[in-house]
């Protein structure tokens, strides 16, 4: 039982580490590709229509069936 506790304890300070990782790396992404209307970009289309097929093969996490 007390090693169970450990190990989920080790599991909740892994992913806690994981997802702060992944917190720094969308910022780095905004950083590089920030949030703008599409409108300037010269093939807005195409970003748009890339970004669905995106969404279709890797759904969000949120959008995903429980």
């Amino acid at each position: 039982m007390l090693q169970t506790i450990k190990q989920t304890k080790q599991s909740s300070d892994v992913l806690v580490k994981i997802l702060q990782e992944i917190r720094l790396m969308r910022q780095e992404l905004n950083l590089i590709l920030p949030q703008d209307d599409l409108k300037t970009y010269e093939h807005a289309e195409k970003i748009k229509q890339s970004y669905q097929n995106a969404i279709k093969q890797y759904p969000p996490y949120a959008n995903q069936a429980n």
